[in-house]
């Protein structure tokens, strides 16, 4: 093994050996940008990557994401009605609510983009569908539909997947539901009541409160989980990070900037409210940088697409897929299993209907600049885009024109 000037050639040495599995290791660990300026480092990694098919299929997909042409496959297009509330991550089915002259809940396949189902929520108008979200049992809306003594009821529906029937319906506050989440056999509401709620849904026919998290002083105006971590954001600008099952808070945080919207893809986090949006990374309890969506609106939805480490889909039973499972496939004589950590993007929307997309690794690997990496306008500037959802290979979202959009970038 040469040695030059006590500087060993890692990368160059695994090579040389042919140590293809343990190199695979090291490369599958790098961001799709980090791959990028690895290649350019010289000819040698160049050609190592180039060699590596996980690599170039991690570059092709990041190069897609940030510049290719999507294919657009329209699955509604309801003109008079409005997307409420869309829900696609994870499991097998795009769900959204649409209010025109009821409030349905629409329920398509995935995969063929066809129509499964419609739940009629109410027939009641006004009637809205602020908040859903499904796993592979049952779907969970939120919905503001009668008037009580002057004031709306806020009631939960519990359907059941396999016949669509209603299981139950429950009132879990006393004021405007913003965000219903499921995780594992919970479901958890955050309201203008300033609280978070957890229920058990472990028999979906009786469901039955088992907390009220009473940390926040304002609106809680966001929520995001996996299956071991809630984060949550208030009006007053607080973020506060909870564990599963204990529901304790484990810390708390002033964001310093607007906070309305969360998503997380652990150990990242994207808050954000009017034109901001800061990362966060929350297990080291830091803010990593603001970002400027670079708008004449202001924000309405921000999801993140979650990385192979955020543990299992959450409040479902479907395991989280990534190239992994093809690529072992493909090189079944390799003994190592090889893990591919994927890439995060943040992915926003705004009430003129524009798009916006940064690549959480060109910021942590310490590229400057706060605008989007990309932006593309949805439909016209007067619609506002009300729900977002993201995977490793597309965006769908919902718009107050009545369209509901799948955005593919493979």
């Amino acid at each position: 093994m040469s040695l030059k000037n006590n500087k060993l050639d890692i990368l160059g040495e695994l090579q040389k050996r042919n140590l293809i599995n343990i190199l695979g290791n090291i490369l599958d660990q790098l961001s799709p940008h980090c791959l990028r300026l690895l290649q350019f480092t010289c000819s040698l990694y160049r050609e190592i990557v180039k060699d590596d098919p996980r690599s170039v299929r991690r570059l092709e997909l990041s190069r897609r994401w940030l510049y290719g042409q999507p294919t657009v496959l329209p699955i509604c297009q309801r003109p008079g009605y409005m997307v409420t509330a869309l829900a696609a991550h994870p499991g097998d089915s795009i769900i959204f609510g649409l209010l025109g002259d009821n409030a349905t809940v629409n329920m398509y396949k995935k995969d063929t983009l066809k129509l499964t189902a419609r739940l009629e929520q109410s027939r009641e108008f006004p009637a809205s569908i602020p908040a859903l979200v499904y796993n592979d049992q049952v779907v969970v809306t939120c919905v503001y539909e009668s008037l009580v003594q002057g004031g709306l009821n806020h009631v939960l529906y519990i359907w059941r997947r396999e016949d669509n029937s209603l299981a139950s319906t429950f009132s879990p506050h006393s004021q405007l539901i913003r965000t219903v989440k499921l995780a594992n056999n919970f479901i958890l509401t955050a309201s203008n009541d300033g609280t978070i709620v957890v229920t058990d849904l472990t028999n979906p026919s009786q469901p039955t409160l088992k907390h009220t998290l009473t940390g926040h002083k304002d609106y809680v105006s966001g929520l995001d989980n996996d299956a071991s971590r809630v984060v949550s954001v208030s009006v007053d600008n607080i973020m506060k990070v909870w564990s599963i099952p204990s529901f304790k808070c484990v810390f708390s945080v002033n964001t310093e900037t607007p906070t309305l919207k969360v998503s997380m893809s652990w150990p990242l986090a994207v808050t954000g409210g009017k034109t901001t949006l800061v990362l966060w990374n929350l297990e080291l309890q830091f803010k990593i940088r603001e970002l400027n969506m670079e708008s004449l609106g202001s924000l309405s939805v921000v999801c993140m697409t979650y990385s192979a480490d955020a543990g299992t889909s959450i409040g479902s039973r479907y395991k989280k897929t990534s190239s992994s499972s093809s690529c072992q496939q493909q090189h079944a004589g390799q003994q190592t299993k090889r893990r591919n950590p994927g890439n995060v993007y943040i992915v926003s929307g705004d009430n003129h209907g524009k798009i916006s997309i940064w690549d959480t690794s060109r910021i942590i690997a310490g590229h400057s600049g706060v605008d989007p990496h990309r932006q593309f306008q949805i439909g016209p500037t007067a619609s506002m885009i009300s729900s977002l959802a993201v995977d490793e290979y597309s965006i769908i979202t919902g718009d107050w024109a009545g369209q509901v959009l799948v955005w593919k970038f493979v």
